[in-house]
């Protein structure tokens, strides 16, 4: 029996659920949550996919477990609802894993996240621990390394008390105090750019947008916190292309992921961020080859679409016909 508690967040991928639930079902945790989005209106096919998902869950848990379910109603929408989700997991467990149910957890990624939960449940600064692994190289002397993001939340695990700093809409905070914040992390121009243009997207959707995970990111900025990545890669994404709600291209860098093991785990020497290991990652999937660009051209960028937001003009100025 495994005890710490898991919490699935689903939609209306049935398939997509039914290879995550077994990888939970060999765990055969004591107590297991699971959430799931309304179907969107007038969508006929959302309605049965989401009664094919709930039909999976009735039958792959059979094993004995408190199971707990939050089946909405009504479509929420791919920020708020898994928000929502988290949110209630919380409001009955400490500390929890939480699986998107297009994540494939190696096995090896629930003893490493438990241990981990347990080892940093009292330091404040933690606030995440991922599974997601795209770097090149080993970071530091552990299994593991400390970073200023959880890169991809889509297996992970955290901390009620993290979570309760998580703001889905970030109305009350500036740019300037993001750019102060993201300085201190050790942020060049064009990231804290990146970002805060982000912050402002956040910000003009309200609680209507489509993400809550850059906003769990910038939640941990603004209390000085940090997450842990795995040294190697123990989750695969088997949902960035076909049927999910947001689509990338093939070939993205966290489509399906080859996983390895990580047991037994070495702790590092040190809990210090490795702040190169984030840029390269920020080059490599937010922003890819930006770090390549001449200073000038980086300078004009930053300009380019700083006029252009006071302007309310899309695409390059230099294209755009009067």
């Amino acid at each position: 029996m495994f005890n710490t508690p898991i919490f699935l967040i689903t939609f209306n991928r049935p398939d997509h659920v039914r290879q995550v639930l077994k990888e939970i079902r060999k765990q055969q945790p004591a107590q297991l949550f699971v959430c799931q989005d309304g179907a969107r209106e007038g969508n006929e096919n959302d309605r049965v996919k989401c009664q094919e998902v709930r039909d999976v869950i009735t039958e792959l848990v059979d094993w004995p477990c408190e199971l707990h379910t939050l089946y909405q109603e009504k479509n929420l929408g791919c920020g708020p609802g898994p928000a929502a989700g988290i949110t209630w997991f919380f409001e009955h467990v400490e500390m929890g894993i939480i699986l998107e149910d297009d994540a494939v957890p190696h096995l090896d990624f629930f003893e490493y996240a438990s241990t981990l939960l347990e080892k940093y449940k009292d330091d404040e600064s933690v606030r995440a621990i991922g599974s997601m692994n795209v770097d090149t190289k080993t970071w530091g002397d552990g299994s593991y390394y400390f970073s200023m993001m959880n890169r991809n939340l889509c297996a992970w695990a955290t901390w009620r008390r993290a979570w309760q700093a998580f703001d889905l809409r970030l109305m009350n905070i500036s740019k300037c105090r993001m750019q102060r914040v993201l300085r201190e992390y050790g942020c060049n121009a064009i990231e804290r750019e990146y970002w805060c243009d982000r912050l402002a997207e956040i910000q003009k959707d309200g609680c209507c947008g489509a993400s809550w995970d850059m906003q769990f990111f910038m939640s941990i900025w603004l209390s000085g916190g940090k997450g842990i990545i795995p040294n190697v890669n123990i989750s695969s994404n088997i949902g960035t292309v076909g049927e999910a709600t947001h689509q990338m291209a093939a070939g993205n860098i966290i489509d399906n992921i080859p996983t390895h093991p990580i047991l037994p785990l070495v702790h590092p020497s040190t809990t210090t961020i490795q702040c190169e290991a984030d840029r390269q990652f920020h080059y490599r999937y937010f922003e890819p080859g930006k770090d390549k660009w001449p200073w000038w051209l980086i300078c004009y960028n930053i300009l380019n679409r700083r006029v252009k937001k006071c302007l309310g003009i899309k695409g390059p100025i230099r294209n755009r016909k009067s």
